[in-house]
C-alpha cells in the first residue's frame, strides 16, 4: 500500500482478510494452529477475529475436529460475484439451450469446501419446485452436480473427500456407506455421468455431467433436474446424452482438451 492507504488501512480487517484467505486457499479445513502459523498472528488475537468471522457466518467452526472452514456467508458473497465469470458467461446459453430442448430445470455448480456450489440455474416452465438457487449447496454424496463433481477430481482429492465426508441420510434412497459411494464413483467415471435418484429428495431425480477447463481439469457440473414421473428410466439415457452434449460443449469453449478424459 502507498502512504495514503496506509493512514486509512484499518488493522482489524487486515487481519480478517488475511484469515478468510489463509482458509479459502486451503482445499479443507485449518486448525487453529494451522491458521497461526500460516499468517503469523499471535494466537490470542486469532482466536478473537475466528470468533468475529464465525459469528458473521464468514466460517464454519467443527466442534468436533476444532477447525475452520468457509461459512454460508462467504460462499453466498463467493457465489453473487461469480456473475461475471467467464465460467458463468460461457455457460449460460447452453443451459438455456438445454432447458429448451429437455423441458427440465437446469443447473451449473462448482466444488465449494465439500459440497456443489450452485453458481447458475435455469428454470423450466413445467418443473416441479425445488428449493434450489444461486448461492445453494448441496452435498457431495447425494446430489448429481455433488457426484459429477467428487467422481471426476484428482484421486488424492477425491480420497481426500471422501474420508472427510459426513454421509447423512435425506432420503431412503441417501448412500450411506463409504464402500457403495465408492463403488458408485467407479461406475460414474466409466460411464462419465451422475444420476442422482431421488437420494437427496423424494420424487426428484437428476442426472449430471462434469465441464473441465483448458487444462483437462474438471471445475464445474451441469445438471437437469425433474420429477420422477418425467425423468423416468425410459428417459434417462436421452437425457444422459443431453447433459453430456451440453457439458461437453461448455468445455470445449472454455479450451478443454477434446476426447474423453477420467
Amino acid at each position: 500500500m502507498n502512504s495514503d492507504e496506509d493512514r486509512y488501512a484499518i488493522r482489524s480487517v487486515d487481519r480478517a482478510l488475511d484469515i478468510l484467505e489463509c482458509v479459502a486457499g486451503q482445499n479443507g479445513e485449518l486448525t487453529v494452529d494451522q491458521i497461526v502459523s500460516a499468517t503469523g498472528l499471535p494466537k490470542s488475537t486469532a482466536f478473537r477475529v475466528l470468533a468475529t468471522l464465525t459469528g458473521r457466518r464468514l466460517l464454519e467452526r467443527d466442534p468436533q475436529n476444532q477447525t475452520y472452514r468457509l461459512g454460508m456467508l462467504a460462499l453466498v458473497i463467493g457465489a453473487r460475484a461469480m456473475g461475471d465469470l467467464d465460467l458463468r458467461r460461457a455457460a449460460r446459453p447452453h443451459l438455456e439451450n438445454l432447458v429448451a430442448a429437455t423441458g427440465e430445470t437446469v443447473h451449473l455448480s462448482i466444488l465449494s469446501a465439500d459440497n456443489a456450489l450452485c453458481i447458475d440455474k435455469v428454470d423450466a416452465s413445467r418443473s416441479m419446485r425445488m428449493a434450489s438457487f444461486v448461492g445453494f449447496l448441496d452435498p457431495l454424496h447425494c446430489s448429481g452436480v455433488g457426484k459429477a463433481l467428487l467422481a471426476f477430481q484428482d484421486e488424492p482429492v477425491r480420497q481426500q473427500l471422501i474420508g472427510r465426508m459426513r454421509l447423512d441420510p435425506h432420503t431412503r434412497h441417501t448412500i450411506t456407506d463409504p464402500a457403495r459411494l465408492v463403488a458408485q464413483i467407479d461406475e460414474i467415471r466409466a460411464r462419465g455421468y451422475a444420476v442422482d435418484d431421488e437420494e437427496i429428495e423424494e420424487g426428484l431425480r437428476c442426472v449430471a455431467a462434469p465441464i473441465r477447463d483448458h487444462s483437462g481439469s474438471v471445475i464445474a457440473a451441469v445438471s437437469i433436474s425433474g420429477p420422477t414421473t418425467r425423468v423416468t428410466d425410459a428417459s434417462l439415457s436421452d437425457l444422459a446424452i443431453a447433459v453430456e452434449g451440453c457439458a461437453q460443449t461448455i468445455s470445449r469453449e472454455l479450451g478443454a482438451p477434446q476426447g474423453k478424459t477420467t
